[in-house]
C-alpha cells in the first residue's frame, strides 16, 4: 500500500505514566454511562447502534448444538454454538462475521455476544410535558452538526465521542465478562480463542485485541487503528472537511484527546504479536478512510517484524470494494483461521 501519512506508535504510553492512563481511562468509564444515556435519550435505541454496518446473523437451523447464557444480571447475552462433529475441547471465534455453519463444519465453536443498551433505558428520567407550541423566533437556527450516525455531534471537539465510547465498552468490559464465561465451558478450547470483526465490530475486535491477552487471533476487516485518521477523514466524521479543520489541524476536547491516546490500538501495536492477525479493507470505503488503514498496517507490520513474527500479520486490500468486502472476505478471513487455530500454539 502506499504509504500517505506517518503515525506516532508508542507515545501515550511512554509520555504518560501507568496510573495516569489508568486515571484517564477511569474517568472516561464513569463518562461513558451519561454519554450513553444522552444518546440513548435522543436517538433511540435503533438508530445509536447501528453507526456502519449490518449485523451478521446465524443461518437458520445452523449445525451446531447452541446454548445461551445470560451475565451480569442480563447486561450481556450470550451464545455458543458447538460443532456436532469432532472432540472437544473446540477452538472457538467470537463475534464471526462469516456464516456459522462455515466455522462449525470445521470444527470451530461459535460465540455470539450482545450488550443490552436498551437496560440503559430504565435510567432515563420521564420526559417532562411538552408544552404548547409557542411562535418560533424568526432568528431561531438549528445547532450545527458534524459527522453522521453516532459519530454526530454539535461540534467538531467532540464528534465521534459516543461512537468510541460503545467500542471501549464493549471492548474493556463486555468482551473480558465474554471470555470468563467461555473458559468455565468444558467443551471450549481457552487457548484458542479469535474475534473477528467487521465495521464498528472490527474497531472493537481491534481494541480487545490489544487489552486482552486471551484472544489468540483476530480478523478485522473495514476498521482501523488510528482514532485520528478516521475522524479527521471519514465521511461519517470530519470527512477532511476545512470548516472543522484549523489551519488543517484536526482539535479535539482535551479530556477526549486524552482518552483516545489511551486506547488507540496503533499506540499499542506491540501488544499484538505474535498473535495472527489479518486486516481486510476495501480500496473504495467511504468510511474507512485509506490513510487510516494504511497507517495501521505500517504500524503493524513493524510490530510483527521487530519480533521475527511478520508472517502472522497479513493484510489484504480488495480492490474496487466498498465497504461490504463480499464472498471474497469471508473465504480469506475462514482460511487464515483455519490454518493459524486448527491446532494449539504454545507460543501464545
Amino acid at each position: 500500500m502506499e504509504a500517505r501519512s506517518e503515525t506516532f506508535v508508542g507515545a501515550g504510553r511512554h509520555e504518560a505514566s501507568a496510573n495516569r492512563r489508568a486515571a484517564l481511562q477511569g474517568r472516561f468509564a464513569r463518562a461513558t454511562l451519561a454519554l450513553l444515556l444522552l444518546v440513548f435519550g435522543v436517538a433511540g435505541c435503533k438508530s445509536a447502534v447501528a453507526p456502519v454496518a449490518p449485523r451478521i446473523t446465524p443461518v437458520s437451523a445452523p449445525p451446531g448444538r447452541w446454548t445461551e447464557s445470560s451475565l451480569e444480571n442480563g447486561w450481556i447475552t450470550v451464545s455458543v454454538g458447538l460443532p456436532i462433529r469432532g472432540r472437544p475441547p473446540f477452538p472457538a471465534i467470537v463475534s464471526p462475521t462469516v456464516a456459522d455453519h462455515l466455522l462449525l463444519e470445521r470444527g470451530f465453536a461459535v460465540v455470539r455476544y450482545r450488550t443490552n443498551w436498551a437496560i440503559l433505558r430504565s435510567f432515563l428520567p420521564q420526559p417532562a410535558a411538552t408544552p404548547a407550541p409557542g411562535p418560533r423566533s424568526p432568528t431561531a437556527s438549528p445547532k450545527p452538526q458534524v459527522g453522521a450516525w453516532i459519530l454526530a455531534s454539535d461540534r467538531p471537539g467532540n464528534v465521534g465521542q459516543a461512537y468510541f465510547a460503545f467500542i471501549t465498552n464493549d471492548a474493556k468490559h463486555s468482551i473480558p465478562r465474554v471470555l470468563d464465561h467461555l473458559e468455565t465451558v468444558p467443551e471450549i478450547d481457552a487457548i484458542r480463542i479469535g474475534i473477528m470483526g467487521s465495521s464498528t465490530g472490527g474497531f472493537t475486535a481491534l481494541q480487545a485485541l490489544v487489552d486482552e491477552p486471551r484472544l489468540a487471533l483476530g480478523v478485522v476487516q473495514v476498521a482501523c487503528g488510528d482514532y485520528h485518521l478516521f475522524l479527521r477523514s471519514s465521511r461519517l466524521a470530519l470527512n477532511d472537511d476545512p470548516r472543522w479543520l484549523p489551519d488543517g489541524r484536526l482539535i479535539l476536547d482535551t479530556d477526549y484527546e486524552a482518552m483516545l491516546e489511551s486506547i488507540e490500538p496503533n499506540r499499542f501495536a506491540d501488544r499484538l504479536p505474535p498473535r495472527p492477525l489479518l486486516l481486510m479493507s476495501g480500496s473504495d470505503d467511504p468510511a474507512i478512510p485509506a490513510a487510516c488503514v494504511e497507517s495501521s498496517v505500517r504500524v503493524f507490520e513493524r510490530a510483527y517484524r521487530s519480533v521475527g513474527e511478520g508472517n502472522r500479520f497479513d493484510a489484504v486490500e480488495f480492490r474496487g470494494a466498498g465497504h461490504d468486502l463480499g464472498a471474497a472476505a469471508e473465504e480469506r478471513a475462514v482460511d487464515f483461521i483455519v490454518r493459524w487455530l486448527a491446532k494449539r500454539d504454545d507460543r501464545r
